[in-house]
C-alpha cells in the first residue's frame, strides 16, 4: 500500500467521523424534543420511553462506531520505509502461525481481524496489522498477580 492511499484511508476515516458526529447531534436534538414533550406533559412516559431507550442505544452504537474510525486515523501509523523490515515481519507472522495450534491462530487473528466482509467472488478483510511497539528493542509482558486463597499458614487449593 502506497502512501497515497494510507492518506485516501485516513482522509476517508476521519469524513467518517465527521458523518457521525453530525448523527450524534441529530440524535442529541431529537432526546431534547422528546425530553421536552415529556417536561411539558405534551405525552405520558408510557409513550415516549420505547424511541428515548432506542436513541439512546442508537447513540451509544454511533459513539462506538466513531471511537474506532478515530482509532483508525493515522495518529497512530506506523510506517515502513525498508521493505526488507516489512517482509522479516511477515515471515515472524507466518513462523508464529505456523507454529500454533488451529485454537492459536483462530485467537490471534482475531486480535487484530476486525471484519470479513463477502460478496459474490469477492472478499474484503478490514484488519489492522500486528506491529512491534514502536521505539522498543524488547517486548515486555506482565507477570500475573498471585492471590493467596484461605489462611496464612493453610492454603486453600
Amino acid at each position: 500500500m502506497t502512501n497515497e492511499e494510507i492518506q485516501a484511508l485516513s482522509q476517508d476515516e476521519s469524513e467518517r467521523v465527521k458523518v457521525m458526529d453530525g448523527q450524534i447531534r441529530d440524535v442529541d436534538a431529537r432526546l431534547q424534543r422528546l425530553y421536552d414533550a415529556l417536561e411539558t406533559g405534551k405525552f405520558t412516559t408510557d409513550e415516549l420511553a420505547p424511541r428515548i431507550r432506542a436513541l439512546v442505544a442508537k447513540k451509544a452504537e454511533l459513539q462506538g462506531a466513531r471511537e474506532e474510525a478515530i482509532e483508525a486515523l493515522p495518529a497512530k501509523r506506523f510506517d515502513i520505509e525498508d521493505m526488507q523490515v516489512m517482509r522479516g515481519y511477515v515471515e515472524d507472522l507466518r513462523t508464529l502461525l505456523g507454529s500454533a495450534s488451529m485454537l492459536e491462530q483462530k485467537a490471534f487473528l482475531k486480535s487484530f481481524v476486525k471484519r470479513i466482509n463477502v460478496s459474490n467472488s469477492e472478499v474484503t478483510v478490514d484488519y489492522t496489522l500486528p506491529m512491534p511497539p514502536i521505539e522498543s528493542d524488547s517486548e515486555t509482558v506482565p507477570v500475573l498477580a498471585f492471590i493467596q486463597n484461605g489462611w496464612g499458614t493453610r492454603i486453600r487449593t
